[in-house]
């Protein structure tokens, strides 16, 4: 490019146009100085600015199936955001989204008993299904569906559209909130532990429900932000056009002030409530390093669940070899009076006597005798149903090995304890009416323990609570363990040496009570690796589990931390998520601001341009400018026939006068800047220079190839 001095270059200008005001030197200007990449770049911004209905349209297409601009409405500043109707639907899907949450949460949290949820149900259907994972999955689109609607809804408020939800999503948001509402009656009817699971996980969870709840804010900090500066905006035009004597209604200034006022109170109160839930969380993995238990030992669920068939010979022997320091199991007498291994209260669900005995599948288990049990199989059910939905493989001699295990004897079991040192704990089930042994049934299973097996009696933790004063009395050394909490002196009254308690009972408090006293703690049934965590923290002695496999590759509890640790956690996020709400709100309030002066002054925005010398970006200076302007004539320009297509193409006319050297003033309209089109710029260049040729009133410009090929 030629320098700026080359008079080649210098081109000279029409006194006559007033659409540009450029620095000249002898009524001459050289194009080389002029940047335009940064007037491109100001385009664009315009554009983005200006061009947001496509993701308006998709927006309330999606919530209203309004897909055409006609069929929108903007807000009116002051009034009402929505009609009445819209406000209670609105309400309800709040209402919804809270309980569809509450719903999903409960449902996650209750991944520790999947599997027993699936075979409850099993009980009813008679087929197996991972209902528990199927209802994980409805839940989670539930959800999704209704956080997605209240996104778009509040999208919409603060784009100044009113939201007219469409009648399908209002039946759609009343279908969650019924199946959520039937959702949680039935849990409280049939599964109520369920909630006290739900609960207990807040003492695990709760201090990430709070990093989870600050960041939902930081997120909706933008739009509540764009809302607020908008309003502060309409303020500011209202307050303008009052001065100028425009507007006869005085109170509208308040009532957007009071809008204002209003909205920005109660985010700073929620926000405020959020930056405080710390200070009401109670977690015991948040204790000192030196303050933490010893890692609890394991009691194998049946043996190892997961994987072999559930108590089976097989599944004892998996759990012995992952390191188990009991087992656990349950027994039940067969017609004949053999104790044997067997949970449900039939044999349909862990055998093959559908196959077998398809007309007796429907008895209980303790009315066939042994000499029918022990030709079932208790290893195919355990492929064909795969009870957990998350299975490790087995080897190939391990699934072999699986497939042809059958019903063991209670014999067995002990045998195999006493031989390996391990404790056993076990639920006695007493015989249905019309059983030999239904009044016996105790005193069959001691004579098993003690004369048939020889078991070391510091091994058994007897848990059946029925004539325990008689047990104590025949076995003296046997621990005596209890299913449920009573008071310490209920406790040492009774001789008891340990506590058999489900999860939801967890308290450290209690733990390290009774553990002053000699009574150990064994919490059942735990699968999922933050509620050992728990147990940890909390000081449990030992669990019962089917995910041994998984449980012992922990080291250190999930969510632990020191109290110093948590604190320098808590302060730290919140001072930068208030940080970056505060920046936030300012980059909205400094972004609308602008816009609303421009308008207020009737001014379009002045574009820079970076290489001109001689350039005071002053309005002063260029409303003089356009003073001295006003008595020159006009260039007349014959109309493009884009301009009768599009009014916006005015920004080509800017590249025209560019090519042409044409002084011109600063002012622009954004209108003007809205739809322009660069692929028409050669086109416009070449018109405006034959029109420039044929105009008396300018000099022709030297090398017109040049200057076309500088465009």
């Amino acid at each position: 490019m030629s320098k700026p001095n080359d008079k080649k270059t210098m081109i000279k200008l029409c006194p006559e146009t007033p659409l540009l005001s450029l620095p000249n030197e002898n009524n001459s200007f050289n194009p080389a100085l002029l940047n335009m990449s940064k007037i491109k770049v100001v385009k664009k911004e315009l554009q983005h600015r200006y061009r947001r209905h496509r993701i308006l349209a998709f927006l309330q297409g999606l919530y209203s199936c309004h897909w055409k601009r006609y069929q929108w409405r903007e807000i009116e500043i002051g009034a009402c955001c929505c009609l009445r109707g819209e406000q209670i639907f609105f309400t309800f899907l709040l209402l919804t989204f809270c309980i569809s949450f509450v719903f999903l949460y409960m449902w996650l949290e209750a991944k520790n008993d999947y599997g027993g949820f699936d075979a409850f149900v099993f009980q009813f259907t008679k087929q197996w299904f991972y209902w528990s994972f199927f209802l994980v999955i409805i839940a989670s689109i539930m959800f999704t569906y209704v956080l997605l609607l209240m996104m778009i809804g509040l999208c919409l408020l603060t784009e100044g559209q009113q939201p007219h939800l469409h009648w399908s999503n209002k039946i759609g948001i009343l279908l969650v909130l019924s199946i959520c509402i039937f959702g949680m009656v039935a849990v409280t009817l049939f599964y109520e532990e369920k909630w006290k699971a739900a609960e207990l996980s807040l003492q695990m969870t709760a201090p990430y429900l709070h990093i989870f709840g600050i960041c939902l804010m930081v997120a909706f900090s933008w739009p509540m932000g764009l809302y607020f500066a908008k309003l502060n905006g309409a303020a500011l035009v209202e307050k303008k056009q009052r001065q100028s004597g425009n507007v006869k209604d005085s109170r509208k200034i308040k009532r957007i002030r009071a809008i204002q006022f209003i909205s920005l109170i109660s985010f700073l109160v929620v926000l405020l409530i959020i930056y405080t839930i710390p200070l009401g969380i109670s977690s015991p993995c948040i204790r000192e390093n030196k303050t933490l238990a010893r890692k609890p030992t394991f009691i194998g669920h049946r043996g190892a669940p997961m994987l072999a068939p559930e108590n089976t010979q097989m599944s004892f022997e998996k759990a012995i070899e992952h390191g188990a320091t009991g087992l656990e199991t349950d027994v039940t007498l067969s017609y004949d009076g053999v104790p044997f291994l067997m949970h449900d209260y039939t044999l349909r669900r862990t055998t093959n006597i559908h196959e077998i005995m398809p007309t007796s599948s429907h008895l209980p288990s303790s009315m066939f005798t042994w000499q029918t049990l022990e030709t079932l199989n208790s290893g195919q059910w355990f492929f064909k149903a795969q009870p957990f939905k998350f299975m490790e493989p087995l080897t190939k001699e391990d699934e072999l090995k699986a497939k042809n295990q059958s019903v063991m004897k209670l014999s067995n079991f002990l045998r195999l304890a006493n031989r390996e040192n391990k404790l056993v704990i076990f639920d006695l089930y007493r015989p249905p009416k019309k059983h030999p042994y239904r009044d016996k049934w105790i005193i069959r299973v001691l004579e098993v323990i003690l004369n048939e097996v020889g078991m070391k009696s510091h091994l058994v933790l007897w848990l059946p609570g029925q004539f325990r004063a008689d047990v104590q009395m025949m076995a003296p050394d046997f621990k005596q363990v209890l299913g449920t909490k009573l008071p310490l002196s209920e406790l040492l009254r009774m001789k008891i040496n340990g506590l058999n308690l489900a999860y939801k009972d967890i308290d450290s408090k209690d733990i390290k009570e009774f553990e002053k006293y000699g009574i150990f703690t064994n919490i059942y049934v735990i699968n999922e690796p933050w509620l050992y965590s728990l147990a940890w923290c909390a000081g449990v002695h030992s669990v019962t589990t089917n995910t041994i496999h998984i449980l012992k590759k922990i080291k250190r509890p999930f969510f632990f931390m020191t109290p110093k640790e948590y604190m320098l956690k808590w302060l730290l996020l919140d001072f930068i998520s208030a940080i970056v709400i505060v920046l936030v709100f300012f980059y909205h309030w400094w972004r609308e601001k602008g816009w609303y002066e421009l308008l207020v002054k009737k001014k379009s925005p002045v574009f820079p341009m970076s290489g001109v010398t001689d350039v005071e970006e002053n309005t002063e200076e260029i409303q003089n400018q356009d003073e001295n302007n006003e008595n020159q004539e006009e260039i007349p320009v014959s109309p493009s026939p884009s301009d009768e297509k599009n009014p916006g193409d005015f920004w080509e006319s800017l590249l025209e006068m560019k090519s042409k050297n044409l002084k011109m003033t600063r002012s622009l309209s954004t209108e003007s800047v809205i739809g322009s089109n660069d692929e028409d710029m050669p086109e416009m260049s070449s018109l405006s220079l034959e029109n420039s040729k044929n105009d008396p009133s300018c000099e022709k410009i030297s090398k017109p190839s040049a200057l076309q090929k500088f465009c």
